[in-house]
C-alpha cells in the first residue's frame, strides 16, 4: 500500500514537474549546445582585430620630457607612454582625467575627435568592410558592453557580422569589439542563466529555484523507473 502511494504521488510528481519545468529544460539543452559548439575565440572578436600587440616607441631628444610634464601637471597621479594606432603617446592621468599628450608638440589630443576614432577603428580592424556609422555615447550605454565607463565611441561596421568597436575617446583604447553572433551568444547566455536584467549573475534565485525543480523532476523519474523495474521482476518471479 505505501509503494502504491509513493508510486503514485512521485508519478503525479513527476507530471505537472515536467509541464513546469519542461520549456526550461529545453532552453538550457538549446542554448547550451550553441555556447558549445560556436568557439569561444570567434565570440570574444578575436579574429576581427589586428594590430593589438605594438612596441612603444622612445620619445627622440627633441620631445617633450618626462620633468615638463611632472611640471605642467602637478597633480597628475601617473604618466607613461601608450601606443594609439601605431604612434606612441603620453599618457597623463590626474584624479580627474585621463588624456593623450603628443610627444613632439606637447599637444593634448584628447578627447578624440570622430575622424580620429574611425581612424583608430580602422586600424585595428582586421577586415575591408567601410565604417557604416560612428556615435558618441555619453548617456544610456547599451547593455553588451556591460559595465565599462563612458564615454566612449561606438564605430560600426558595414560586415556580414554587424562589428561594432568601442574606443575610448580619452585614452584611445580599444576598450572592447562586439558582433552579430556575440549578441546572439550574449542573448542564449541571458537565457541559459535565467537573468533577465543584467544577463551576469548565475546565482540568481529564479535559477536556483528551477534547479532545485529540475533536481527533484529527475529523482521523481528515478524514483518511477527503480519502481518499474522492482515490478517487472516481481512479475518475472510469479510466472517462473
Amino acid at each position: 500500500m505505501l509503494l502504491r502511494s509513493a508510486r503514485f504521488w512521485s508519478r503525479a510528481l513527476h507530471k505537472w514537474i515536467g509541464l513546469v519545468i519542461g520549456l526550461q529544460v529545453l532552453i538550457w539543452l538549446a542554448t547550451g549546445l550553441y555556447m558549445v559548439i560556436v568557439d569561444l575565440d570567434f565570440i570574444h572578436g578575436d579574429p576581427l582585430v589586428r594590430n593589438m600587440s605594438l612596441p612603444i616607441a622612445v620619445p627622440d631628444p627633441s620631445s617633450v620630457t618626462l620633468s615638463s610634464l611632472l611640471s605642467r601637471y602637478p597633480g597628475a597621479t601617473r604618466i607613461g607612454l601608450r601606443p594609439v594606432a601605431g604612434k606612441t603617446f603620453y599618457t597623463v592621468t590626474t584624479p580627474q582625467n585621463r588624456f593623450l599628450i603628443e610627444p613632439k608638440t606637447g599637444q593634448v589630443k584628447s578627447p578624440l575627435d570622430e575622424k580620429t576614432a574611425r581612424d583608430i577603428a580602422i586600424f585595428h580592424f582586421n577586415g575591408n568592410a567601410p565604417i557604416s556609422k560612428a556615435s558618441l555615447l555619453t548617456s544610456d550605454p547599451p547593455k553588451e558592453i556591460g559595465r565599462r565607463a563612458l564615454p566612449l565611441w561606438r564605430i560600426d561596421f558595414d560586415d556580414h557580422f554587424n562589428t561594432s568597436f568601442y574606443i575610448n575617446p580619452h585614452t584611445g583604447a580599444l576598450v572592447t569589439r562586439r558582433h552579430q553572433y556575440w549578441r546572439i551568444f550574449d542573448f542564449f547566455w541571458m537565457l541559459h542563466i535565467m537573468d533577465y536584467r543584467e544577463r551576469a549573475n548565475a546565482n540568481n534565485l529564479l535559477l536556483v529555484a528551477a534547479e532545485i525543480i529540475s533536481l527533484m523532476f529527475t529523482v521523481t523519474g528515478l524514483w518511477m523507473l527503480l519502481y518499474s523495474f522492482g515490478r517487472r521482476n516481481r512479475t518475472r518471479q510469479r510466472d517462473a
